[in-house]
């Protein structure tokens, strides 16, 4: 029997702990969340044993999952650098940024604590307890970042996780932040600046926004998730994101002069690359 200790019970918290309790329900699962209705939630559904302050729980964990918010998660790393741990824990999180979270785990590393990057490229619009789900991570890719991890810690790690059949993926923690940057973070900007363009544009109309449908919604799903969730993302991943801007900025300017200049070859060009692109990803 594993001691699983998960900080942060929301969407892919809540989701790993479906995840462990079904590779082994005898697992030893404790919960850690703000939310008491997420932790009461997991509780009343026998995913988690048992509800505990996050100091003590560490103190018993054989494995320590960091599943809250970037800024929340290096908050505890510090924590967990003055706790007393047991001497084989391994310590993971589920950030999406990175280079700040590695360089905070420097605390735990040079103690000699057992510390594991990771990421699952999984999530949804929705939040809480009551959205995860064990399909939400089947067949997802998950990066890892080596810490200080063993290989003994790494494959436990993976054996907990092995009901989602992961795509596991080794990277740098600067490749991973450019990477998502480009395929989460800036889409992340760009459906929350088309929602506010948009509400903004049609704010004098009086059908307005209630005249949305599927391709407005498709392509905006994602600017309802957690706000406080993205801000941290926002403020951890600056660089490789106001990179990732400018980026985008350039190609909705050639876009638009082709537009202004009626441009037709250009315009047809350039759907037809994204068109081939996005088709692709679905093969």
């Amino acid at each position: 029997m594993t001691t699983v200790l998960i900080s942060g019970l929301g969407l892919i918290g809540s989701s790993i702990a479906r995840v462990i309790h079904r590779q082994n329900p005898a697992n030893e699962m404790i919960g850690v969340d703000p939310d008491d209705d997420s932790s009461q939630f997991m509780l009343q559904q026998h995913i988690i044993n048992r509800i505990d302050t996050f100091n003590h729980a560490a103190q018993k964990a054989d494995v320590i999952i960091l599943a809250g918010p970037v800024s929340v998660i290096i908050s505890q790393i510090e924590e967990l650098a003055n706790i007393k741990l047991k001497p084989n824990v391994l310590i993971t999180d589920t950030g999406s940024t990175k280079a700040s979270v590695m360089k905070a785990a420097q605390s735990l590393i040079k103690k000699g604590v057992g510390f594991l990057g990771g990421h699952p490229m999984a999530g949804s619009h929705l939040t809480g307890s009551r959205s995860g789900s064990l399909r939400l991570l089947t067949q997802s890719t998950y990066f890892l970042v080596n810490g200080s991890q063993t290989q003994r810690q790494l494959d436990q790690f993976k054996a907990l996780m092995k009901p989602a059949k992961i795509n596991w993926t080794l990277i740098g923690a600067k490749d991973h932040d450019q990477l998502v940057s480009e395929l989460s973070h800036v889409p992340h900007v760009v459906a929350t600046t088309l929602v506010n363009a948009a509400a903004a544009q049609l704010q004098d109309n009086p059908t307005g926004l209630s005249a949305a449908a599927g391709g407005f919604k498709d392509t905006t799903r994602i600017a309802a998730a957690d706000p406080t969730m993205w801000t941290a993302i926002m403020l951890n991943n600056a660089d490789a994101i106001d990179e990732g801007i400018e980026a985008f900025k350039t190609q909705l300017t050639k876009l638009q002069t082709a537009i202004h200049n009626q441009d037709e070859q250009t315009i047809l060009r350039t759907f037809q690359q994204a068109q081939a692109i996005r088709e692709s990803l679905d093969k």
